[in-house]
């Protein structure tokens, strides 16, 4: 295979992929424009609750009391 034909190829390939990337890429953009600022706001607002959340849920877990409770109540069991 000579190089014309190569470059050939690489072109055709391009075409094909690079216009469906471009695609991908203004629909993209197109759905960002949607979302104003204000939901992101909310969506921003409420994944800071849910990682405050899981903080808290981590403290209680890892906490040496909660470990004891766990392990009592296997005694009894």
């Amino acid at each position: 295979m000579d190089i014309g034909q190569i470059i050939i190829v690489a072109i055709i390939v391009f075409a094909i992929f690079g216009t469906d990337f471009f695609k991908y890429r203004f629909r993209m953009k197109q759905l960002e424009a949607k979302i104003d600022s204000s939901d992101k706001m909310k969506l921003i607002d409420e994944v800071k609750s849910i990682q405050h959340r899981l903080v808290v849920l981590e403290k209680i877990i890892t906490d040496k009391g909660y470990e004891v409770n766990e392990e009592i109540n296997k005694l009894k069991d």
